[in-house]
């Protein structure tokens, strides 16, 4: 690495411990989307701005309008560190320490981050033909995706890039996550007079038995997956029986597999009775907008076949002179949403899933500067593909 190229490859990941120390909850990513902001203005992106949701967007236009438009992206918001104990570093001091840097966010996605804002110094040394490359990144990712959502409202990029954790390696598909919520009807008695038909929380262990044994359904990633996660009654007293009992089920989607189809297979062992719908809620972003959103995110499948895989995989393997697996992932990401307006993506990160929500989040300084270094590499690949709007 050239002494200008280590300069740089020093100040992304500096770049990357101020990201960690901004604490960025969901819903209040603004301060470091002000950072996010003010990086790309000083690395000469040609246009930099937020959107209606509080995603920011930066762009580095066409040297050849002809070839595909590309984007980069990952979300901003993170988990809460919860016990603060449990830390061996301090989860917003971005801690640089043997090889890695330390703190919530780092691995979800504040070190994808990093990279992929720093594109215009991975490129500096090359002069590649490339369409327009955006890097997008987004609000609100941890609950239902609405960052991703309301940016494919005006951004629709030929190819994109997702950074949730890989390891640099690629990841070409996940499970889709659907909350359901039910309600098991019962009669409010004193227990002691209670009879089994009006006692609701046997209906929901009938239930519960019956979903043990419902048959998943299979698809290219395994099978999908149910849950019972969470169920709760209004009452106090431990005398009573409940009027109802109000139950959660994590259900885990694989492609083909629809909300209205979860809801068919769930009524298939519900009693005359028994409720289920998938909730609405509403999300509020940083900059004071609300939106109503379902809880469901739609499953995510590109076939590693395909084309825009194989440039990917091609491209990395013969710039880092090993193999590079292709592998989906086991956690739901805003994939599918990308997938379901016709845009291809592919994940590609330095971040690693083990240490994602973990009190040992952290993100390895050597994998950052690989994925930054690559980035031309696999740029230059993607970018000899077809143009959607050819």
């Amino acid at each position: 690495m050239t002494r200008s190229n280590a300069t740089a490859a020093e100040r992304m990941v500096s770049f990357c411990q101020d990201l960690i120390r901004i604490p960025s909850p969901t819903g209040k990513e603004g301060a470091l989307a002000n950072r996010i902001i003010d990086e790309m203005k000083d690395l000469g992106y040609d246009e930099v701005r937020k959107d209606e949701a509080g995603n920011v967007i930066g762009t580095l236009r066409a040297t050849d309008p002809s070839r595909p438009s590309l984007l980069f992206t990952a979300h901003m918001d993170q988990v809460s560190p919860g016990d603060l104990s449990r830390w061996e570093y301090d989860p917003f001091g971005g801690e640089s320490a043997d090889g890695w840097i330390h703190g919530r966010g780092a691995s979800d996605t504040k070190g994808a981050i990093a990279t992929q804002v720093h594109l215009p110094t991975a490129l500096a040394s090359h002069d590649l033909e490339h369409g327009d490359l955006h890097v997008a990144q987004v609000v609100v990712e941890e609950v239902a995706g609405l960052g991703s959502r309301i940016l494919l409202d005006h951004l629709r990029p030929d190819y994109a890039i997702m950074g949730e954790a890989t390891t640099n390696e690629l990841s070409n598909g996940n499970r889709g996550r659907t909350l359901v919520r039910m309600r098991f009807p019962g009669e409010s008695v004193h227990a002691s007079i209670s009879q089994r038909d009006q006692v609701a929380l046997y209906r929901a262990a009938s239930f519960l038995l019956g979903l043990a044994d419902l048959p998943m359904k299979q698809g290219v990633m395994g099978c999908s997956h149910a849950v019972p996660t969470r169920g709760a009654t209004n009452l106090l007293d431990d005398n009573v029986t409940p009027q109802s009992f109000d139950l959660s089920i994590d259900w885990r989607s694989v492609p083909g597999e629809t909300p209205e189809e979860i809801l068919e297979r769930l009524a298939s062992i519900m009693a005359d009775g028994d409720e289920a719908w998938i909730p609405p809620f509403e999300l509020s972003t940083y900059i004071g907008r609300t939106y109503q959103l379902e809880y469901a995110q739609p499953p995510y499948w590109i076939d590693p076949h395909d084309p825009f895989v194989v440039a990917a995989q091609q491209a990395l393997s013969a710039y880092w002179k090993r193999d590079v697996p292709v592998q989906p992932w086991r956690f739901t990401t805003d994939c599918g949403l990308f997938t379901e307006r016709g845009v291809p993506i592919l994940g590609f990160s330095p971040c690693e899933a083990k240490y994602a929500h973990t009190p040992v989040d952290r993100v390895s300084i050597d994998l950052m500067i690989e994925a930054w270094d690559a980035y031309p590499a696999l740029i230059e690949a993607l970018s000899t593909l077809p143009s959607h709007r050819s």
